[in-house]
């Protein structure tokens, strides 16, 4: 399923969701890069191809999420929104998307605040 958003990041947000593995929502950036979600992992890759690489070639950062934070499906996967860079989740937790770095944070206020950071990406 492909939610609709409007962004100057994120081109393109895609829930996947099957028996055999365990569900991921992707968020294409207009660079070519994906960030990768699932319920305990952050993951940015290159590009889409480089997701499918069993040697991980094309993995520019991986983080793994607390168990304690752990992100929750909504009806339409983990995002319920995205603009500019920001990532709103159905768990109410938000993602911020910076020059340098993803981080994730609980709320949208702790990401306005920049305060209590649950993981980070380093894109440098």
């Amino acid at each position: 399923m492909v939610i609709e958003g409007n962004s100057d990041i994120v081109v393109r947000c895609e829930y996947k969701s099957d028996a055999l593995n365990q569900s991921a929502q992707w968020l294409t950036f207009r660079n070519g890069f994906v960030l990768v979600l699932q319920s305990s992992v952050m993951a940015l890759y290159k590009d889409e191809q480089s997701i499918y690489d069993p040697l991980g070639n094309g993995l520019k950062a991986m983080v793994d999420i607390p168990e304690a934070f752990t992100l929750h499906e909504g009806d339409n996967g983990f995002v319920a929104s995205y603009s500019a860079g920001f990532v709103g989740l159905a768990d109410d937790k938000a993602i911020l998307i910076t020059p340098n770095d993803i981080q994730l944070f609980k709320n949208k206020t702790d990401a306005l605040h920049n305060r209590d950071e649950i993981a980070r990406l380093a894109l440098t």
